[in-house]
């Protein structure tokens, strides 16, 4: 495949976005895919995946977040978004991407993709800027309302203030992901990724991923939860978009299906009508690093194609 790099600044006013186009090696190619990675991690995760697109006539832009990857010039500041509503500037972050992708590929189909933390900032775009012209949006790792979220912003401002909003606490982090290992074998902190060893090894092993995040860019990470499951989200998500809900059946972020099942049941009683919703037995948070990775590429593909 064939890379294009360039950097933008960042709507949160904390960096410089890196940012990748990838294309097919024979350049012939209709769809374009724009995908927002998750937390505490980067973009050069989904490069299997995003060969298998670019061998499959579909090009790839991707960005590593603010205060993520190569996003991030000063280590001690990963995780860091700003003083004050950094998420939203994450979400203008993307747009921007998506901006890009449709300047360079004028009449070429547009689809947005974001996995786990970056499926509510996806989630929260296609509510705001519908007009924007994509064809479908896949929701990935994601998870409906979390019913601890006002104690966790209401705990996340008071320790800001206490500590600093750029101290990165331990314990707000364990509050918030340390249940997330329960059902799992306890190998490590992080077996609720996959049930792939190595995967999780590699990642462990990566310092640009399982960092702590500040404790205001929790914060943000919070609001951005709460924002993609209101009702005004629902309502902003037009009626005919079609959407892929997916996700493993063992993810803790999307409650173990429970919350993944609860988003499918809220868009279709809201009245949208193309949803469709696929949870993998088995699987866990990263279903592109899953054992089965193999299945979920081709039916990700197959759904773009049918789209």
């Amino acid at each position: 495949m064939n890379i294009k790099s360039y950097r933008f600044p960042s709507a949160t006013g904390v960096c410089e976005i890196a940012t990748n186009a990838y294309t097919p090696e024979n350049g012939v190619f209709d769809t374009v895919l724009v995908i927002h990675h998750g937390m505490a991690e980067h973009q050069e995760r989904y490069l299997g995946f995003i060969d298998y697109l670019c061998r499959n006539g579909i090009a790839v832009y991707m960005h590593d977040m603010a205060n993520h990857g190569k996003s991030n010039a000063d280590y001690d500041e990963t995780g860091w978004f700003g003083e004050k509503d950094g998420w939203k500037g994450l979400i203008q972050d993307f747009r921007r991407n998506v901006q890009f992708a449709k300047e360079e590929n004028p009449g070429k189909k547009l689809v947005v993709m974001g996995h786990s933390m970056g499926s509510f900032i996806c989630r929260c775009y296609t509510s705001m800027y519908p007009e924007d012209g994509f064809v479908g949006a896949i929701y990935m790792g994601t998870g409906g309302p979390n019913p601890i979220a006002g104690m966790g912003k209401a705990m996340a401002s008071m320790m800001g203030g206490i500590e600093g909003k750029m101290h990165k606490s331990k314990t707000l982090d364990k509050m918030t992901f340390g249940s997330y290992g329960k059902k799992f074998e306890g190998r490590t902190n992080f077996d609720w990724l996959t049930r792939d060893t190595a995967i999780v090894d590699k990642y462990i092993a990566d310092p640009y991923c399982g960092f702590l995040f500040t404790i205001q860019g929790m914060h943000d990470l919070v609001e951005l939860n709460v924002a993609a499951n209101t009702d005004e989200w629902y309502a902003g998500i037009p009626s005919d978009a079609k959407i892929l809900l997916t996700s493993g059946d063992m993810d803790p972020v999307g409650d173990y299906g429970k919350g993944i099942n609860t988003i499918y049941k809220q868009l279709l009683a809201t009245g949208h009508t193309q949803v469709t919703l696929k949870l993998y037995p088995d699987c866990r948070h990263e279903i592109l690093n899953e054992l089965n990775k193999d299945e979920v590429m081709a039916d990700i593909l197959g759904w773009i194609k049918a789209v």
